[in-house]
């Protein structure tokens, strides 16, 4: 299989420049799949045929669609490095992914250089904690795509940590990262890290009979039972245009930040960057039924307002903001049960908390996909620093514990 790489200086105008002028610039390879990099300043031409492709695959996730991506990069694009990668079958384009290079991670005073891909990288504080992260493939070359995209991420020598950021663990089986045979040395090591992202099947709960309590433990049907008979009447508010997300949005923001705050924390929200994103994407997705933000009320009193993601008939549990415990306790389990209700009567497949160590998506996440976090490194002095000093804490450890 034969790879191309364009100069970038030959597509120094392509900003300006259709999108099939792109396809064209360099001369496809008959039954091989090839590689083409663009920089920043391509972006919108890049975006042109993503979102072309995009519409020609169907069903996409969220976290690697064009609207998802220029809305990051909207927010981000100063506080990284971008490059974008295409991949060319014949004359057509077949898949196309953001490679995102960032120095914000440090090991003591040394900074590491990461490359990410997808809409990662951001700085601690300021991140949108991408999951389902993927690239956008037609299927029958993704195998391909993705051993070529291999081999150019390894040639770059400017990073030191390559990274894969909340990859569905299905996914990820197309990705044998940097094995001896294609590094040549032992040079990489990687280290990956699995987390259940839970959910509860809401298909299966409708074919069922629709019935989301019998479907859950004693101990929460219980406890959710007790607490809505205690709060009485709740109105569950489900927004149907742009100026009714943006207002439980805005409550949203001050019950999420209030509870973050009295816990001497900063909040998602305190991120100028993290909250014009969020803010972008209701103004955007909203109007096609990809974000959704919903609130529940008993009288006057907000039981919770929830910011979820539609993601191919999946509801994803972005952010939420929540009434303390002392004015409504279990606000959390009661907000989703009730969220949940309400998607399973408009036709979503499943509701999905994504990963976390939260009580409720414990007790209402019934099922689990697994997503992974894939950290490749090269052989730096900093690493095996950082190595030998962890060897030393554990040996340390274990010596005390010791009679």
């Amino acid at each position: 299989m034969q790879r191309v790489t364009c100069d970038h200086n030959l597509k120094r105008d392509i900003a300006s420049e259709s999108s099939e002028s792109l396809r064209e610039d360099c001369a496809p390879v008959a039954n091989e799949i090839r590689l083409q990099s663009f920089d920043a300043s391509q972006r919108e031409a890049v975006l042109e045929i993503w979102r072309e492709l995009q519409q020609k695959l169907g069903s996409t996730s969220l976290m690697c669609s064009a609207d998802w991506t220029e809305i990051w990069l909207k927010h981000y694009h100063d506080s990284l490095t971008v490059q974008f990668v295409v991949g060319y079958h014949q004359e057509q384009v077949c898949g196309v992914c953001l490679l995102s290079g960032s120095k914000h991670h440090r090991i003591g005073p040394v900074t590491v250089r990461t490359l990410h891909m997808g809409t990662a990288g951001e700085l601690h504080g300021e991140s949108v904690c991408v999951e389902y992260n993927d690239i956008l493939c037609e299927p029958r070359y993704r195998n391909e795509f993705v051993s070529e995209l291999q081999k150019l991420i390894l040639e770059q020598g400017d990073w030191d940590q390559f990274r894969l950021d909340g990859i569905d663990t299905e996914v990820n089986k197309t990705w044998p990262l940097f094995e001896e045979s294609d590094s040549g040395s032992s040079e990489i090591t990687i280290q990956t890290r699995v987390r259940d992202s839970r959910y509860f099947d809401l298909k299966h709960c409708r074919a069922e009979g629709g019935d989301i309590l019998s479907l859950l433990g004693k101990s929460t049907r219980s406890n959710i039972r007790r607490r809505i008979k205690k709060l009485g009447e709740i109105n569950i508010e489900w927004a149907e245009t742009t100026g009714q997300a943006e207002d439980i949005f805005t409550e949203l923001i001050d019950l999420h930040q209030a509870r973050w705050e009295k816990e001497g924390l900063p909040g998602a929200f305190a991120s100028s960057r993290f909250r014009g994103f969020q803010k972008d994407l209701i103004t955007q997705l909203v109007p096609q039924q990809k974000v959704v933000l919903c609130r529940m009320k008993a009288g006057s009193q907000t039981v919770g307002c929830l910011y979820l993601l539609v993601d191919q008939n999946r509801l994803l549990d972005y952010v939420s903001g929540l009434a303390s415990f002392e004015e409504v306790p279990s606000s959390g389990l009661i907000s989703h049960y009730l969220c949940m209700n309400e998607a399973m009567q408009r036709g979503y497949d499943a509701y999905d908390f994504l990963v976390g160590e939260k009580r409720h998506k414990e007790n209402l996440g019934k099922s689990a996909n697994q997503l992974q976090w894939v950290v490749c490194e090269r052989n730096r002095t900093i690493f095996r620093l950082r190595n030998i000093a962890r060897k030393a804490k554990h040996l340390a450890k274990r010596i005390v514990r010791r009679p």
